[in-house]
């Protein structure tokens, strides 16, 4: 898979594989790169999970999945997202840190608000966090974000439900 999203960003990180070679102890991380590289690989898959939030995937659309991501422009030494998805169609690119929690795990408003600040000082439209939070819709976060924040980058989150759902869904499609 080419870099050139990441390239593009001036950042460094893994494509993420379906076999990720991350550490057994690092259950976020081999979740986070076995999901970006199933929608990165199928493109339905990532047009139900994307569609919602403004972002179909079509035939000319190229997924681009990365994880482990840094990035030279950032001025935070801890800058390293979990991963990052970048969506090509046509001309137009559109790109999303990532931010996921497995498990008992949550989303913090520090981290968020750090990681939403980065999103826009590296070049990135957006930053999509994923957790087991339940939220009304993608554009509703679990969290009371600085909307000054928001002004140029979006944010949107995903409960892993979601992904389970859109799985459900083209399966029953196919079926039909």
């Amino acid at each position: 898979m080419k870099l050139s999203g990441l390239v593009e960003l001036n950042g460094k990180g893994e494509p993420a594989r379906l076999f990720p070679v991350l550490a057994d102890s690092s259950k976020e991380g081999r979740t986070l790169s076995i999901l970006l590289a199933t929608m990165a690989h199928i493109l339905e898959f990532a047009d139900a999970v994307l569609k919602p939030i403004g972002r179909p995937v079509g035939a000319r659309t190229r997924v681009e999945a990365f994880t482990e991501v840094s990035f030279e422009k950032c001025s935070d030494p801890n800058c390293r997202p979990d991963g990052l998805l970048v969506i090509k169609t046509g001309k137009s690119v559109w790109r999303a840190l990532i931010e996921a929690k497995v498990g008992n795990g949550k989303l913090r408003k520090d981290q968020v608000e750090k990681y939403l600040s980065i999103a826009r000082e590296v070049g990135a439209d957006a930053l999509i966090t994923i957790s087991n939070d339940f939220t009304s819709s993608p554009t509703k976060h679990p969290l009371n974000i600085d909307k000054k924040l928001l002004r140029k980058t979006e944010l949107f989150h995903l409960p892993w439900f979601s992904f389970l759902t859109a799985i459900k869904v083209l399966d029953r499609a196919e079926t039909v």
